[in-house]
């Protein structure tokens, strides 16, 4: 039986731009992995199914 809580990826290039997004979209921030990419470097872990919130264009 499978009881992970779902997570959510988000690429960024600094380990301090996951800490930003934690505080500014209130997500709760799991671990910071590493990857292979030149640009964006590590990827952000975050609790539960995480989405950026839609800006309308006018």
């Amino acid at each position: 039986m499978n009881t992970r809580k779902p997570e959510s990826r988000h690429a960024a290039t600094d380990p301090q731009k996951c800490r930003e997004m934690e505080k500014r979209y209130a997500w709760k921030l799991l671990r910071i992995e590493p990857t292979r990419d030149r640009i964006l470097k590590f990827d952000c872990i975050f609790e539960g199914e995480t989405e950026f919130p839609k800006y309308r264009e006018d």
